[in-house]
């Protein structure tokens, strides 16, 4: 009878220990999972103003085509 008791009394020990490590394992997974999904959200608005720069880079170089160039540095 004792050892039924110290069986139960262990298997009610071990599945409160291994509640209390999901638990600690599902608070850390939300916690990246926010982390992650801030920077998805910075990492694409990083993205949209890159490619609008590039887009701006490319038509201030069209402006500037080769004969302006060459008269920025005759002008020099």
């Amino acid at each position: 009878m004792e050892k039924e008791e110290t069986k139960l009394s262990s298997v009610g020990s071990n599945i409160s220990i291994n509640f209390e490590n999901y638990s600690q394992l599902l608070d850390a997974f939300k916690e990246t999972h926010e982390k992650a999904n801030r920077l998805a959200l910075s990492n694409n608005r990083l993205k949209g103003l890159n490619n609008w720069l590039e887009i701006r880079v490319k038509a201030l170089e069209e402006e500037l085509d080769g004969t302006d160039l060459q008269k920025l540095f005759l002008q020099m």
